[in-house]
Formats: C-alpha cells, structure tokens, sequence
C-alpha cells in the first residue's frame, strides 16, 4: 500500500477522534488542523466542518487552511470547497522513511511525462490511485502558448472526475468500478453540476475506447485525454492525461495525443522490463513477466 493510500484510506464506520482544541500557539492549532484533515477527512473536509471538528473560530480556521495550502501541506479543491492532505507532506515523510513508493514512482516516470509533453506540445499530468480519488502526483508543462494546466501535484479528484480520474476508474475491475460510482455519487455534483449518469456513461465509453476524453465539462474551454496502465512487477496502476484548449482537441489530434500516450507508455514498460531482466540474469535468476 502507497504512502498516500495510507495517509487518505479510512472506512465508512471510522471512528478516529481528533482531540478537541485546547492550545492556544499557532503552531498547535494549524498542526491540530492538519492532523484534522489527513484523518478525518480523507476524502475532503470543508472549512466550516473543519472548524466544528476541532472546535476552533471559523476565521482562524481559515487563515490557517490558507496558510497550510499555501506551504502545500494541504490542497484546497477550489471546486469541492474543500481541503485535502497536500503533496508537500509526501516529501517531508520521504526525508524520513527509506522509501515513499508514490515519490519513487513518480521519478521513474517523469522522463516519459516530459516526452509526452515535448511530443504533444500540451501539459501532461501522472495520477495515482488512493481510496476513491484520483491523486496528482506530477506533471510537465507543454510548450503550446495558450497553458491548460488545470491540475497541480497534490490535486484530488473523485475517480470519474477528469480524464485521469475516469480512466483510473475504468481500469478497476467491471463491479468495482460500478460500485465506486455509487459511493462518489454524492460528491460529483460539486465539479460544474456534474451526475453519476454522466460519470457512468463517460466510464462506458472509456471502457469500450481503452480511453478517457473530457471535452470540457469541468473547466470550460479545457479538454483532457487519459490512459490508464499497471507499473510491471507492482500495485500500481496510474494514469498519464493530456490537456489542451478544446479547439485543438479535435478528433484527428485526439488520435495523435492517444497514439502518443500509448507509445511512450510502451517504451517505458518495454525499458523496465528489459532492465530488470537484465539485472536478475546478472545474478543468475530467471525472469518472467507478459506485458498487459
């Protein structure tokens, strides 16, 4: 299990307590805060929610959320209106543990991402799965002059929000990922009006396409292709998504981004495998493994 998977994976039934708000330092009160949020709210908590939970006045609540948002060690979803354990605090826990799969994963993919940005001309993001949402984990900017960068690393979307995020939800098996539609149906109002009609019928045809395409739905004028693909010889299964201004994603140059994507994706797995092939022989070992 990720880093990140443990620090947002709780259950329906959890009944973890935050102890109330007693102390009266700013630094006690914003670590309360963020202690707050990565455990009781896993999925996303509001200010006011926040706020009640620790017992705190919503306007110091607030100034502190900021200021823990603007330091990254929370993402505030300007959508949802809601705050999230933020990417920053991944790699202050990499600095004291051996090894952060989610940082690792992400330096040996951000070759093939900035490829895919060069090649593409387009901003290209890497998204990991963690409980219901979808989590950003890196990107590379495209080189195009009109910037379609919607995403930063940290930034959490339900799964079926985003192209990301739809094609991680159609790379979970049939049930679970119908299951899973029904469990964030609730939450998916929140992105610009979004239904779970929608979400299911964008999981349909990324299902029957290999691939995830939002014209514009979320951030208008924003369209996004996604890919999903397991990391050989791990759990991991992450998704590279690619956003340009829609008028560029006519359905030629969709082809070409998808062809593109599903490339390098190729090359990178094909490299991976041929170079723990080649290591095991170098101590003698066999090595087996089928690309999917």
């Amino acid at each position: 299990m990720t880093l990140l998977a443990k620090l947002s994976m709780t259950t329906e039934n959890n009944q973890t307590k935050v102890r109330p708000f007693t102390s009266s330092t700013t630094l006690a009160k914003a670590s309360l805060l963020l202690r707050t949020v990565a455990k009781i709210f896993p999925t996303g908590g509001t200010l006011s929610r926040i706020a009640r939970e620790v017992g705190m006045n919503t306007a110091t609540a607030h100034r502190l959320l900021t200021a823990l948002a603007h330091e990254g060690l929370l993402n505030f979803d300007p959508y949802a209106k809601t705050y999230h354990v933020g990417f920053e605090l991944l790699q202050i826990a990499e600095s004291a543990q051996a090894v952060a799969p989610d940082l690792k994963l992400r330096h040996h993919l951000r070759p093939m991402l900035a490829s895919i940005a060069r090649r593409t001309e387009e901003s290209t993001y890497l998204s990991i799965l963690a409980n219901r949402d979808s989590v950003c984990i890196d990107l590379a900017e495209g080189t195009y002059p009109i910037s379609a960068n919607t995403l930063v690393a940290g930034a959490r979307r339900p799964l079926g929000i985003g192209a990301g995020a739809m094609a991680l939800l159609a790379d979970l098996p049939l049930k679970e990922g119908n299951q899973m539609v029904i469990k964030n149906q609730e939450r998916y109002e929140r992105y610009s009006g979004i239904t779970s009609a929608e979400v299911g019928y964008g999981l349909s045809e990324c299902r029957r396409l290999g691939f995830a395409f939002n014209n514009g739905r979320i951030v208008p004028e924003v369209a996004a292709l996604g890919v999903a693909f397991k990391v050989p010889d791990s759990e991991h299964r992450v998704a590279i998504s690619v956003a340009s201004v829609v008028s560029r994603m006519h359905a030629g140059r969709r082809q070409l981004v998808i062809d593109v994507i599903r490339d390098e994706i190729r090359q990178w797995i094909s490299q991976t495998v041929d170079h723990r092939a080649f290591r095991e022989s170098c101590v003698g070992s066999r090595f087996h493994h089928s690309l999917e």
